[in-house]
């Protein structure tokens, strides 16, 4: 679908390069598409025992039909502000995802992105990633930070089997940077000559 310069520019953010919808854009396309209903409904309610991970399913139904999708959430994969409310952040992410399907839009609303703040972990602070806290295990409210410095098993562990994929590319990227960190120690001894 080709947007409009005016819709664009109320409803179109680029960050780093990459063009975001909003998801108030999204629901006035869906608007002009004679939008009659939207549903949600919670298919799981976060708590201790699920990493804390809302998940919510949307359907969307307009003049062409019906369209629907999932969201989810856990503190993980949403800024910190959200965190109380990751049930409202599942059903956003997921009306969103509906929504672009019945409209046709391809560009991700900004609000299904893991921090619409920060764009990611990939974008996110080595310290603000070692501060992020579990919610669940046998280290529920430790930060990242303080389980990689008594357990680096665990992260390893989370980085490989968290069911949050925001959690395990955190754990990923700590355990990268613990790599990287080795590599450099190793490298400070003498230096080695070509033969």
């Amino acid at each position: 679908m080709e947007l409009t310069p005016e819709f664009r520019d109320r409803f179109v953010r680029t960050l780093q390069g990459k063009d975001y919808i909003l998801y108030g854009g999204l629901l006035q396309l869906a608007q002009e598409r004679g939008l009659r209903r939207v549903e949600v409904e919670v298919i799981q309610v976060p708590n201790q025992d699920n990493g804390m991970l809302a998940v919510a399913r949307a359907q969307i139904e307009t003049d062409d039909g019906v369209f629907s999708d999932v969201g989810d959430a856990s503190p993980a994969s949403v800024a910190h502000a959200i965190q109380p409310h990751l049930l409202r952040m599942a059903a956003t992410r997921a009306k969103a995802r509906a929504m672009r399907d019945a409209v046709g839009v391809e560009l991700v609303a900004l609000e299904e992105m893991i921090h619409s703040d920060d764009m990611g972990v990939a974008e996110r602070a080595p310290d603000e990633i070692r501060s992020q806290t579990l919610g669940f295990g046998r280290y529920a409210n430790r930060t990242l930070g303080e389980v990689l410095d008594v357990d680096p098993g665990y992260v390893q562990w989370l980085s490989e089997n968290a069911r949050d994929p925001a959690l395990r590319e955190a754990a990923r990227s700590l355990i990268a940077g613990l790599s990287r960190e080795s590599r450099q120690d190793e490298g400070d001894g003498q230096p080695i000559e070509a033969h």
